[in-house]
Parts: structure tokens; C-alpha cells; sequence
């Protein structure tokens, strides 16, 4: 008798299952996961923070008329700064603040463009066309200061005359909402 002919057939292993998969498999598909979602709510907040930024500058027009310029520069600013600081700003106190809120080496720049344009929009006889240059002084900052720096919004603070309003306001609020009665000789005031 033949040895090689008691022998059986060869018989392959099972397929092997690719489930479960390991766990290195699973740690970085939750990475890769996380990733795309710290990228996509960067991207939103990105888009976010520059959608004023882009409204103001399709409003810019460079036949628009000093006051308008002035209106839009402050429209802007109050988007992204505090209202207590910007709003009851005019004249040379905004140009200035404006000045401020941009990067070093812009401000030299904006202040040239921008020449006496922030005191004349108030004035009753100004020209009613902005110049080139002041249109370029308004797209310069919208441009580069706009949105804001972290380390600006902390270096801004209250102008004077803003300290000594809301401290005025605090005391008459803090008197009105909290009567005292003091007594004297027996009659209560």
C-alpha cells in the first residue's frame, strides 16, 4: 500500500475576521474625529469674527461722504469693541482710538491718510466727498485693525471722560436704589 495516498487533503486555516478591530484602530479614528471637529469650529468662529469686517468694507464706497465714512468707521468698532469705550467717541478722541486699535506699523499711515477728515465730519461747512485718501485711511484700518488682537482688547481702556460719566452714573444709582434714613432729633429724613 501507497503511504501518500492515506493522506488527506490539505486543509487551508478559516479567513480570519478583521472585527474586532484593535484598539490603536479605534484611538485614531476618535483622533482623526476630533480633529475635523476642532477644525471645523475654528473655521465657523474664523468666518464668524470677519463677517462684519468683510460687511464694512462691500459698505466703503469711494464716493461716500466724509460723515458716512466716519459712521461706518464707527458702526464697525462698536462690533468688535466695547460699546462704553467707543460709542460717546468723536472727532480727534476717535481718531485716535482708532489709531490705537491698529498695529504699530500702520498708525503712522492711518493718522496721514486720515489728516483732519474726523474733526470736519462734524462741522456744518465740511466737504461733502470723502478724498481718496481718507477712503484709503478707512480700508487701511477696517483692513488691518479689524478683528481685534487679543492683547488689544486688554490694553484698552475707558477715556477720562468716560471714567468720570460712568462713576457719576454708578453714585446716582447707588444712592437712588439704596435710600438710607437716618434720624434726626427724631425725625426720620
Amino acid at each position: 500500500m501507497d503511504p501518500l495516498a492515506q493522506l488527506n487533503d490539505i486543509h487551508l486555516p478559516e479567513n480570519i475576521h478583521s472585527y474586532p478591530i484593535a484598539p490603536g484602530w479605534w484611538l485614531l479614528v476618535a483622533l482623526i474625529l476630533a480633529l475635523i471637529i476642532y477644525g471645523s469650529v475654528k473655521l465657523r468662529q474664523y468666518i464668524t469674527k470677519r463677517k462684519n469686517q468683510k460687511s464694512a468694507l462691500k459698505q466703503l464706497s469711494p464716493n461716500a461722504d466724509v460723515g458716512t465714512v466716519v459712521t461706518l468707521l464707527k458702526w464697525a468698532a462698536l462690533q468688535y469693541f466695547p460699546r462704553q469705550t467707543v460709542a460717546n467717541l468723536t472727532g480727534e478722541h476717535f481718531k485716535s482710538f482708532l489709531t490705537s486699535t491698529l498695529p504699530a506699523k500702520y498708525q503712522a499711515d492711518f493718522s496721514k491718510l486720515s489728516a483732519d477728515y474726523f474733526t470736519s465730519a462734524y462741522q456744518h461747512q465740511s466737504s461733502s466727498k470723502a478724498s481718496a485718501e481718507f477712503h484709503q485711511a478707512a480700508k487701511l484700518w477696517l483692513n488691518h485693525a479689524l478683528p481685534p488682537q487679543k492683547n488689544v482688547l486688554s490694553t484698552l481702556t475707558p477715556m477720562p471722560e468716560q471714567a468720570d460719566l460712568t462713576s457719576k452714573n454708578n453714585t446716582i444709582s447707588s444712592a437712588s436704589s439704596s435710600p438710607q434714613l437716618t434720624e434726626r432729633n427724631g425725625v426720620k429724613s
